[in-house]
């Protein structure tokens, strides 16, 4: 069953709405959805004041889809700790998309602000356009950012991607910017595209593997060796059968690898980053001094 919600105009203040969830619809009649509460600057609004509610919803959370139209840049919080069922987007929406949740799917047919998946735990989050600053990392003064679940990227990222990021599997189709898998202690991280500097700062623990070109390596990186990785087209076949239209070139199994170990300012760390060595031949300079 489906729940329709259609902005009704444009917002002159953000609108904190994490009741827009399966958990919070399932089982209830549309009347009584539209007066869940939503925050409005200093003031608590019903739903019913922003958007046209239509639809039906399912018996359980599992059986319930919401789906959120118009122009929702300045809403915030949309599936924020949902467990279960499915949201789907369409359009452009706020920051703190799926931040803290548990389970269930969301799709974005647009972009994401900051903060999305923020905290994640589990579920799986498609996003067919960019994403924001800090996707999948922990909220400021938190020691841990997503601890599960998938989320996949159609295009670019902004900086801070999965800081203190503990359990996981992230894919980016696109780019992504500086500081990314800081104070990463586990997960798994496939990059199609290329990233900046400062990548895998004070990390750990985790897996990345980037298939375009990185800036540059940190000093604190070290070089494991570089070969074929018959593991690496593990990832790439599992990433190709998930989102096909992620990896479009052929990535031959001979394909050399370089693999770098660190962040060593921290101790014994066992952080792993795989790049192809075609794509990064300026970097051997800096891990060769």
């Amino acid at each position: 069953m489906t729940v329709v919600l259609k902005l009704k105009g444009p917002l002159d203040l953000p609108l904190e709405a994490d009741t827009v969830t399966p958990t919070h619809f399932a089982g209830k009649k549309l009347d009584s959805i539209r007066e869940l509460p939503v925050l409005q600057g200093n003031r608590t609004l019903s739903l019913r004041e922003f958007f046209d509610v239509t639809g039906r919803t399912g018996k359980t959370v599992d059986e319930t889809e919401v789906v959120v139209s118009g122009d929702l840049r300045k809403v915030k919080m949309i599936g924020k700790g949902m467990d279960g069922g499915r949201i789907t987007v369409e359009g452009n929406v706020g920051m703190y998309l799926g931040a803290e949740m548990i389970s269930g799917r969301i799709v974005v047919n647009g972009s994401v602000d900051a903060w999305a998946a923020a905290e994640m735990q589990g579920g799986n989050i498609q996003i067919n356009g960019n994403a924001g600053d800090y996707l999948c990392a922990g909220l400021r003064g938190s020691a841990d950012g997503m601890t599960g679940g998938r989320v996949y990227v159609a295009g670019d990222v902004g900086r801070e991607m999965a800081a203190h990021m503990r359990k996981g599997f992230i894919a980016v189709r696109g780019n992504v910017g500086v500081l990314a898998a800081a104070r990463m202690r586990g997960g798994s991280i496939v990059i199609v595209g290329d990233v900046a500097e400062r990548l895998g700062v004070e990390a750990t623990r985790g897996m990345i593997f980037v298939l375009g070109k990185i800036d540059s390596v940190l000093p604190t990186y070290k070089l494991s060796g570089r070969s074929e990785r018959e593991f690496v087209s593990y990832y790439i076949k599992y990433l190709k059968s998930r989102r096909p239209d992620f990896v479009t070139e052929d990535i031959s199994a001979d394909e050399e690898w370089m693999k770098l170990v660190g962040d060593f300012a921290e101790g014994d760390p066992r952080q792993e980053v795989y790049v192809r060595v075609s794509k990064n031949e300026h970097i051997m300079g800096m891990l060769l001094k």
